[in-house]
């Protein structure tokens, strides 16, 4: 484009900018105004608390000072009314400011009475005497105020004990009240230090909903206190002037001024862009250069001139350069966590078995036990069950976790995720959704996808923890293998749903952002994270067929970008819960397992169902008993790999002899470790180990009720 129509679009949309703007700055004052408002209120009310916080403190610990004093102590028990004149004079109310004080024996009889009023109505404590008694059986500290003649006073009591029990744990020695009256005195007082009209009226008198008065000018707002009874007996009343009707003038004189500044500054941005249209790529090309930072050129490359085209060049050799090397730092990245997954996932297998029995057997002691047994077997499981959930960890990790992908659309699990993640993470943290328009259509597992979100969302909270905002966002784009270079994602060309998860948290360094992935390992204290949080999320994208990648500088947030393939397949329908769940049966079953801990845990649970169980350690030893045996099988329950025979080859041997067997197959192994070794086709649903008595149950029950053929069964 050349530089005078250049000049000339840019004219045109200074004149549209500034009609614009002349109808934005009244929209931005109007709020404003509002705003301001709100916030002023706010600040207000928070002065004010802490004011009277501030005031209660002080009071509170005298009051405390004063009942851990073993002198005081000696003078009750002692009778020494002396001491007490001595102790606590009227100078000493005037140093510790009350107006007032009041100690009582145990038996809560008047000990000694002091106040500079000189009021014969203050030489008691002004509540009933009975009240006393109600008022520290179940508490040894109090605070609440009372209506005397000489006006409203706050009163602060508490127990009398030595100063060796700080923590009142011994009986009173007796009972110790201090008082402050809220006179004219002290209201203007807090009137001139919070710069409010303050008054101070009898809860029967006080007028209730006392809300922002904008239309008398005023803002206004109470707080309610308390009588030794805990009912409301008064109310503090405040006014202060609302600013609203003076920014609204000040505001409008000033709505010129801002005008001509805005014109004035985009006079100036048309200046400077005519001289940088020259200036500004010859620049950035020799600075970027100068740096060794190509990247800063990309801006300039996407322009349609004789500098873009020059960029452009430069770009690509440097591309081609940093390709290379990110290409080799990736390739050992992917082999250091290949060979850790390798090893989680080799020993989920064995895991899963020892779970499998741990956590039914508990169950079944659960079922049959009473008073502690049943509470030890409770423990028990749910100590199982928690290390269940840590080998699914590491499964996904080490992307051999059992899945089940549908078409679904990504932006309505991001909808339907909010609530859950807003519990999460705690209200002080603000969640912005900004889904794609266009839809986002992935084939991946929802629930495993519902889990990077929550660790994520967890990761954020962990980031943000005096609060900030969690923006989800969902984007689609077409990745080259360019860009697949350059963002270092381990993924093939093509198009791609992109869920972006970005924090205003502390972020991390070049270090930490390197091993975030890695298993166990975790910033956070001793008992505040396994590490696997993190690996968890690495391990499901990519065993989903994506990538994941993630960016992040200490005090500026992080933000995770995870890509996957986009689909345009029909949605799969959402998945019913079954109806049916009954768990008892009567038919014949046959349970192949070779690990015995499973197979009697089996035996046990279908036999207490009512089942005919028939159980084997082998394929052979399966055969054998088949063969023997003279009445249908309806159903078999083998483990899938097995020493001698796999379950999938029993089965088809088994059909001859068998031929309206049913099966379910029962593994401790992923669905990728069975397909690689060639047992049964990938896909193949089973019932994962470890599992519970429910879920065997109901599993049993469901393909013995279905009409689908053997080979089908699921």
């Amino acid at each position: 484009m050349k530089v005078q129509t250049k000049i000339l679009l840019l004219l045109l949309a200074v004149v549209l900018i500034f009609i614009s703007a002349l109808v934005w700055v009244r929209l931005v004052a109007e709020r404003r105004f509002k705003t301001m408002a709100d916030q002023r209120a706010t600040e207000r009310s928070r002065i004010f608390d802490e004011f009277l916080a501030e005031r209660g403190d002080r009071l509170s610990a005298i009051v405390d000072d004063s009942t851990n004093w073993d002198d005081l102590v000696r003078a009750i028990k002692s009778n020494d009314h002396g001491w007490a004149e001595t102790a606590i004079s009227l100078e000493t109310l005037a140093n510790r400011d009350f107006n007032a004080v009041w100690i009582y024996k145990p038996d809560l009889s008047l000990f000694h009475s002091k106040n500079n009023r000189y009021a014969e109505s203050l030489r008691d404590a002004p509540i009933p005497r009975e009240a006393l008694q109600r008022l520290f059986a179940s508490q040894e500290v109090a605070h609440f105020f009372v209506a005397t003649p000489e006006g409203w006073m706050e009163l602060r009591g508490a127990t009398i004990h030595p100063s060796r029990d700080r923590f009142r744990e011994t009986a009173p020695q007796g009972y110790f009240i201090a008082g402050r009256f809220w006179i004219d005195e002290n209201i203007r007082r807090m009137s001139a230090f919070t710069g409010y009209s303050i008054r101070v009226v009898s809860a029967d008198k006080a007028v209730a909903g006392r809300e922002s008065a904008e239309e008398q000018g005023l803002i206004t707002f109470a707080r309610t206190v308390s009588g030794w009874d805990g009912r409301p007996v008064a109310e503090i009343q405040v006014e202060s002037d609302s600013p609203i009707i003076r920014e609204l003038n000040r505001t409008g004189r000033n709505l010129f001024v801002w005008l001509i500044f805005f014109a004035a500054g985009l006079l100036l941005i048309l200046s400077v862009s005519l001289i940088r249209w020259v200036r500004r790529p010859l620049h950035l090309i020799s600075s970027n250069l100068e740096k060794e930072n190509p990247q800063g050129l990309a801006p300039l490359a996407a322009e349609p001139n004789e500098f873009g085209r020059l960029a452009r060049l430069i770009l690509k050799f440097r591309e081609t350069e940093h390709t290379l090397h990110q290409a080799e730092e990736q390739l050992r990245h992917s082999q250091k966590l290949e060979a850790v997954g390798r090893l989680a996932g080799g020993i989920a297998h064995d895991f899963n078995n020892l779970l499998t029995a741990i956590i039914g057997y508990s169950e079944l002691i659960e079922t049959r036990g009473k008073g502690a047994t049943q509470e030890h077997a409770q423990l028990i499981r749910k100590a199982g069950e928690q290390a269940a959930a840590l080998t699914r960890q590491l499964l996904a990790f080490s992307r051999k976790q059992l899945l089940d992908p549908r078409v679904f659309d990504l932006n309505g699990l991001v909808r339907d995720m909010e609530k859950l993640l807003q519990r999460v993470i705690g209200e002080s943290i603000r969640i912005t959704i900004e889904p794609v328009a266009a839809g986002a259509r992935v084939r991946a597992d929802p629930s495993q996808l519902e889990q990077v979100l929550l660790n994520l969302g967890v990761n954020a909270r962990d980031a943000m923890p005096g609060g900030g905002t969690l923006r989800i966002a969902t984007q689609e784009t077409d990745l080259t293998r360019a860009q697949i270079a350059r963002r270092g994602i381990e993924v093939t060309p093509g198009r791609y749903v992109v869920l972006v998860v970005s924090d205003t948290g502390s972020g991390m360094d070049e270090e930490t952002r390197s091993r975030i992935f890695e298993p166990f390992f975790t910033t956070k204290g001793p008992g505040k994270g396994t590490g696997l949080g993190l690996s968890t999320v690495y391990g499901i994208v990519k065993q989903s067929g994506g990538g994941i990648t993630v960016e992040s500088k200490p005090g500026e947030g992080c933000t995770f970008s995870i890509f996957l393939p986009s689909t345009s397949d029909e949605l799969d329908a959402a998945e019913l819960p079954p109806t049916d769940t009954r768990t008892h049966g009567s038919e014949t079953i046959l349970v192949v397992e070779d690990e015995e801990l499973v197979r009697q845990l089996i035996w046990t649970v279908l036999s207490e169902a009512g089942y005919d169980v028939l159980q084997a350690e082998s394929g052979a030893a399966a055969l054998r008993l088949a063969r023997e045996w003279t009445k249908p099988i309806h159903l078999l329950v083998t483990d899938i790999v097995m020493p001698d025979m796999h379950g999938p080859a029993l089965a088809q041997t088994l059909a001859p002899l068998q031929p309206a067997m049913k099966i379910l197959y029962v593994s401790g192994y992923s669905d990728n470790d069975i397909s690689a070794q060639g047992v049964v086709a990938p896909g193949l649903v089973v019932l994962q180990k470890p599992f519970t008595q429910q879920s065997l149950g109901r599993k049993v029950r469901e393909i013995l009720d279905s009409d689908a053929p053997m080979d089908s069964s699921r």
